[in-house]
């Protein structure tokens, strides 16, 4: 494809741009396609599935559009960001060496080291040999099930002082009550911080101050362009990122994809699904080898009870592979909500059979008048109900969705806010609107028919 203008972020205000950017780095952007000359469309996986179009002439943007709320006022929103980003990304691949060897960490830690120690002379070939040596002895990245098993353990640790604290136990039972709601509103999306992030806000909460923390996973914070740490807590993976620098250094393939593939698994945050597209650029002819070997680990690893339930690098894999039987299995281990499922629905229904029990899944959960989703008669409530019908109509079809939504509306006829929000499928007709015919399709693989 033809390159876009360097300054199309200009079309865009900083901090659109920026949760645009966000939206690329955590693989929610689908592949672009050029559906006619200059015309290029492709889908943005956020609140719901949004379609963008982009319109191209001699690489300058013409015209932008998106179906989500934002984007029917104005023309440049956060999902077409992501959209441009992803055109360009692909764009430069074509353009520049695809042997190109990484060197984010190297840029983090380089910064740091001069901020550290400003005389200090640039490490040479046998220093960063010294270091790989080092570090690979202190935390032997060979051995992955080890450190995975290392950290299992400390969030364990960590679970068990919390839970044996006076004002643990001091708590009532209407607060507790309270914070399981929370949770369970909360537990299908990621992580805003990771458990180690919160137990450092939790101790400085407690007057313990702030820690110069060694933890392996401190903050695992985003490796962006112009990110200046000053001190080693600040780098992404602590001494994890040196030892990733070194690798760099070195050229040494096999050590950056161990460390990829960890960075994967333990992934709790959107930006770490970065590591994702690292990993793939540095396997090369190995790429399948690891993408399987994550796909074990992460689902022994999944049968873990301290582990976050979602994990946004993993489900990005599970999306740019289509890994149907992978991504119904991940949604629906342990505790993890049907919104899951939901989430990853166009993944789960490539596969006929996967699809069929996914349906299931869901209409076991519409059709419960005691399912979390009908716990409030509110605005937001139907809201989510409405976005799960909406999903079901994309991959199910415009049928599916008008029998489900005419059940709901039986088992709550009052709810006026409900009916509001399925009002489109509350129809005796069972036409695909425009744009569905295509995916209703699948309507008929999901049944069985």
């Amino acid at each position: 494809m033809e390159r876009l203008i360097d300054d199309y972020y200009r079309l865009f205000d900083p901090k659109v741009f920026e949760r645009g950017q966000a939206y690329y780095d955590a693989g929610r952007v689908d592949f672009p396609e050029e559906i006619s000359a200059g015309l290029w469309h492709a889908v943005v996986r956020g609140t719901e599935d949004y379609q963008v179009d982009v319109r191209l002439r001699h690489g300058r943007v013409v015209s932008a559009a998106c179906t989500c709320p934002y984007g029917q006022r104005v023309s440049y929103c956060k999902h077409v960001a992501g959209v441009l980003i992803a055109m360009e990304e692909r764009s430069r691949r074509e353009r520049e060496d695809t042997d190109a060897f990484p060197r984010e960490a190297s840029f983090c830690v380089d910064w740091y080291l001069r901020k550290e120690f400003p005389t200090r002379k640039k490490l040479k070939e046998m220093d960063w040999r010294t270091v790989r040596i080092l570090l690979e002895r202190l935390y032997r990245p060979q051995d992955l099930d080890g450190m995975l098993v290392h950290i299992e353990l400390e969030l364990l640790s960590m679970r068990s002082e919390s839970d044996g604290s006076a004002s643990d136990r001091a708590r009532s039972a209407e607060e507790r009550h309270r914070e399981w709601m929370e949770y369970r509103k909360s537990a299908h999306k990621p992580r805003a911080k990771t458990l180690y992030e919160e137990r450092d806000d939790s101790l400085r909460g407690k007057g313990g101050g702030r820690r110069q923390s060694a933890d392996t996973m401190a903050n695992m914070r985003l490796l962006v362009p112009l990110a200046m740490p000053t001190r080693l807590n600040e780098l992404p993976h602590t001494w994890l990122t040196v030892l990733e620098a070194a690798y760099e250094h070195l050229h040494d393939e096999n050590g950056l994809r161990r460390l990829y593939v960890f960075y994967i698994l333990i992934a709790q945050t959107d930006p770490e699904a970065v590591y994702v597209d690292r990993l793939r650029r540095v396997s090369g002819r190995h790429w399948a080898e690891d993408r399987d070997l994550i796909v074990r680990m992460h689902e022994r690893r999944d049968r873990m009870l301290m582990w976050p339930s979602v994990n946004p690098a993993y489900e990005r894999l599970l999306r740019e592979e289509r890994l149907s039987e992978s991504a119904f299995r991940y949604a629906g281990v342990g505790g993890k909500s049907a919104d899951m499922t939901v989430r990853l629905l166009d993944v789960i229904a490539k596969d006929p059979e996967c699809a069929r029990k996914a349906k299931e899944r869901l209409l076991t959960v519409l059709r419960d008048p005691d399912s979390f989703l009908y716990e409030s008669d509110t605005v937001e409530s139907a809201g989510h109900v409405g976005a799960w019908i909406r999903r079901i109509e994309t991959v199910y079809g415009f049928g599916s969705a008008c029998d489900i939504s005419m059940e709901i509306i039986g088992m709550f006829p009052r709810r006026k806010a409900l009916r509001s929000e399925l009002a489109e499928y509350l129809t005796e007709r069972r036409e695909p609107r425009d744009g569905a015919a295509q995916m209703s399709r699948n309507d008929g693989m999901a049944s069985g028919r």
